[in-house]
């Protein structure tokens, strides 16, 4: 499964692709992680958990899938349900 990470905001306004990888290039354990994490942010926005939307905030869209996907945006709000999926998403190309 194709995941790419795009991040938008902060006071400077940047927009750049973070991150883009393919589960089937990960170590089994690496990417039963990242499953997990996007199954997780997946619960979180279903219940509007991915919280606040401030100025200055990174904001992050997951495209998971190829084409379009599935598409979610989340912050880098540390009070959010997404905030520690986020950062293993974010590992997972590592």
């Amino acid at each position: 499964m194709r995941v790419k990470i795009e991040r938008t905001g902060g006071f400077a306004g940047i927009e750049e692709t973070v991150t883009e990888y393919d589960t089937d290039d990960l170590p089994e354990q690496e990417a039963a992680k990242v499953y997990e994490a996007l199954s997780a942010i997946d619960a979180a926005t279903a219940e509007g958990g991915s919280g606040e939307i401030g100025a200055d905030l990174m904001i992050y869209r997951i495209t998971v899938g190829d084409g379009p996907g599935r598409v979610y945006t989340v912050s880098d709000d540390p009070e959010s349900k997404t905030v520690d999926p986020l950062a293993v998403l974010l590992r997972g190309s590592a």
